[in-house]
């Protein structure tokens, strides 16, 4: 078995991976989103590529530099990162944070089509080659970093502005990309999917999949033990 790091805190994509065999160990990357964001220069796709790359790097290095001790075990270990957002008219359209910028993002996407956009990195570590390893507690080498990215199309429903108020006194919309999610209160505010339904959630599993092939893994051996 090759352990998993996740380096996201999200519910959701955790949800996925255990649901798919693999129980991860969580790694926040503690990335500021909103540095990377207000100096990226290109498309809202490739957007969250790069949040989902320096999400990777983050947590690589402090896996390098200290490696967890669910680690101590493995030759070989696989870190997971993603970033999602919704892109409207050409905008980025990340968490809300609050109540008010919640209204502002449901008046724009209320009854429109939309693409959520879901960056994936993928990085291979492994110890260090035995001829320069100076102990078998030798520390990981990165070996391999690759991102992919999904689109899936979401047709924003129409709540009345009563349901709205109550979404949004659920406080759930405040936290999630595109101030809705279809794993919670806001799922029966998504009137159809174009795409990968998975990519909405925020982690593809045929994208990571075709990661983790591209990298020479097999995927079975990510499948964590099962009694």
């Amino acid at each position: 078995m090759i352990p998993v790091v996740l380096a996201s805190q999200s519910p959701s994509r955790r949800e996925i991976l255990t649901a798919s065999g693999i129980d991860p160990i969580i790694i926040v990357s503690e990335v500021d989103e909103s540095a990377i964001e207000s100096r990226f220069a290109g498309s809202v796709a490739d957007l969250t590529t790069a949040l989902s790359e320096a999400k990777a790097r983050a947590v690589i290095d402090r896996v390098l530099a200290s490696p967890p001790p669910q680690l101590a075990a493995a030759d070989t270990a696989v870190i997971i990162a993603g970033d999602s957002l919704l892109e409207h008219d050409g905008d980025a359209i990340g968490k809300p944070g609050t109540a008010e910028r919640t209204r502002e993002v449901w008046a724009d996407i209320a009854g429109a089509w939309t693409e959520l956009h879901s960056g994936h990195t993928l990085a291979v570590l492994r110890r260090a080659n035995s001829s320069t390893a100076k102990s078998s507690t030798a520390n990981f080498e990165l070996v391999d970093i690759r991102s992919k990215r999904s689109t899936t199309s979401v047709l924003i429903g129409e709540p009345t502005p009563e349901e709205l108020e109550a979404y949004i006194a659920t406080e759930e919309p405040f936290h999630v990309a595109g101030a809705l999610t279809i794993d919670g209160y806001g799922g029966a505010f998504v009137q159809r999917l174009a795409g990968d339904h998975l990519t909405v959630l925020g982690l593809s599993l045929p994208v990571i999949r075709d990661l983790v092939r591209d990298s020479g893994l097999f995927w079975p051996d990510l499948w964590s033990p099962r009694e």
